[in-house]
């Protein structure tokens, strides 16, 4: 892909934003939906501001998203890698996925 990404770096995850769940908190809450390296499917939920496009309530679900992310482990094609908003469990542990390196992209500011 030529898009050089490295451990610590932040990145976005392709996705798919499934449905609104709600206006409260703003921007408002979606469901998101992705596969890992191993094809296991996994959701997230969070505010809009963590994924990527414009979504809002009236847009059209399932649509595109992006997750963004921080590259935590690099092994030959699979990144390891990390939602830094969104943790839980006893200790508040970040939730961490293994992915294909080729499908992660630069966090862009719009």
């Amino acid at each position: 892909m030529g898009i050089n990404l490295g451990e610590g770096d932040g990145c976005e995850l392709p996705a798919t934003a499934v449905c609104w769940l709600t206006d409260d908190p703003f921007p408002g809450i979606i469901l998101v939906e992705f596969a890992d390296v191993y094809d296991r499917p996994h959701q997230l939920v969070g505010k809009t501001a963590y994924f990527g496009g414009d979504l809002q309530p009236t847009s059209p679900y399932p649509c595109p998203t992006s997750i963004q992310c921080t590259i935590e482990e690099i092994a030959d094609d699979v990144a390891t890698v990390s939602t830094w908003w969104l943790e839980g469990g006893p200790n508040d542990t970040r939730f961490v996925f293994d992915v294909w390196l080729d499908t992660l992209t630069p966090i862009t500011d719009a």
